[in-house]
């Protein structure tokens, strides 16, 4: 025990003092921080940016829609006085989509608006618009500006009061409730649906990234002829032992400074009601075992490996399997009591960062489900040190050509 203690304070001190250690710390979090409130931080700066004045063409056959269109477009310009439209309403001989497009290449014209003739009929032609850019955000603003003064027009002529209508429009209001407290929920909505993310990012940077400098370390210790030093020392088992169980405590870091900052973020937001102890505790819980899993799988292929392009061939399908959870995190956590995500957590390589998802979605998440996952998750931990410690003992010490698998399976099956 003391030289499996001996090789971890190594393996712990080893990592926390390198500048990418340092970074990892600082950085990540504020990566997330900014990934979750950075979006409504953009948006709210977008409102603000001076864009020049946008002037649209506008043909109309009918005569009555483009005043209404231009009503919709004045009141947006008193509602951003900093991003304006000008309409230009075009004769019906200079109406011709060659002539607009030919205006709006040479940035005369921001852009152009054609109504058909008969556009208030309910099946009605196409309204062609053409724009200078691709913003999808303006188009849809458009878009919304036009089909508004379509519904205005056929109002008045159906004599229909639009001021009435547009009042009955009006959105309700709602209040939501939390069911754990009673209490209304507050806070960025954009924080809250990205928040399962950021756990399961967050978890899965910790666990694969620090197992994947195992991976580097056990390499490049191994290319460089040092473990044939340390095994003078200490056995395989203990080697192994002390640099997996080094590299935990290196995650525990991580994950407490990471916590902290996510919890002081979460108040600071009105967020605790889904960054709380519970779920920070069950990150904890889903942490240990994900990483030891991890961590053994990469120790094993590390010991087999001579290169670090040797090793990243042999690890890629443990690496596909990992960013499933990353791919469908949006379903995952939307979703997180269908037959799908529940499946998903019962599959070992990805069980943690499943799991954390469908927590933070879902605080109703049954116990037993929690438990049997653990319970998987623990016994693919005690199946994959077993196997890293056979392949590890081997192949530490073997060089050349990497192995296949059959080898692979020779190797276990060695006493």
């Amino acid at each position: 025990m003391p030289k499996v203690v001996a090789v971890a304070v190594r393996e712990f001190l080893a990592t926390v003092r390198t500048r990418a250690f340092v970074l990892s710390v600082v950085m990540m979090p504020a990566l997330m921080v900014a990934a979750i409130f950075g979006t409504s931080w953009v948006h709210k700066f977008s409102e603000q940016e001076q864009v020049p004045l946008r002037t649209l063409a506008v043909c109309d056959p009918t005569g009555l829609v483009a005043p209404a269109f231009s009503a919709q477009i004045d009141q947006f310009n008193q509602e951003r006085p900093t991003q304006k439209f000008a309409v230009q309403q075009v004769d019906a001989d200079a109406c011709n989509p060659d002539i607009l497009a030919q205006r709006t290449t040479t940035e005369e014209l921001y852009g152009y608006v054609i109504f058909s003739e008969n556009v208030l009929s309910l099946d009605g032609d196409p309204i062609v618009v053409a724009r200078s850019d691709n913003q999808l955000e303006t188009g849809k603003r458009l878009e919304s500006m036009i089909n508004r003064a379509v519904f205005a027009v056929r109002l008045q002529q159906a004599d229909i009061d639009a001021a009435l209508v547009a009042q009955l429009r009006t959105p309700a209001t709602f209040t939501k409730l939390d069911l754990a407290t009673g209490q209304p929920v507050s806070g960025n909505e954009i924080a809250r649906a990205l928040t399962p993310f950021a756990f399961m990012f967050l978890l899965f940077m910790g666990t694969f990234g620090i197992a994947q400098g195992l991976l580097t370390t056990v390499i490049e210790e191994k290319s460089s002829r040092v473990v044939e030093v340390l095994l003078s020392a200490v056995s395989p088992t203990q080697l192994m032992a002390g640099k997996i169980v080094g590299m935990v405590f290196v995650g525990f870091v991580l994950i407490a400074v990471w916590g902290s900052v996510g919890a002081l973020s979460a108040q600071r937001y009105n967020l605790t009601d889904i960054v709380n102890g519970y779920r920070l505790f069950l990150a904890v819980m889903y942490f240990v075992p994900g990483f030891l899993l991890l961590a053994a799988l990469m120790a094993g292929i590390g010991s087999a490996c001579n290169e670090l392009k040797e090793a990243q061939s042999m690890i890629f399908p443990v690496t596909l399997i990992t960013v499933v959870p990353m791919m469908f995190w949006f379903y995952l956590s939307e979703h997180p009591a269908s037959a799908v995500s529940i499946a998903l957590s019962f599959v070992p390589p990805i069980t943690p960062f499943v799991m954390i998802l469908r927590v933070c979605a879902d605080p109703d998440t049954p116990i037993w489900q929690i438990v049997s996952t653990l319970g998987v998750l623990w016994l693919s931990v005690l199946v994959a040190i077993w196997a890293a410690g056979k392949v590890f003992r081997v192949g530490v010490l073997m060089y050349g050509k990497p192995p296949s698998l059959r080898e692979l399976i020779r190797w276990l099956r060695y006493s």
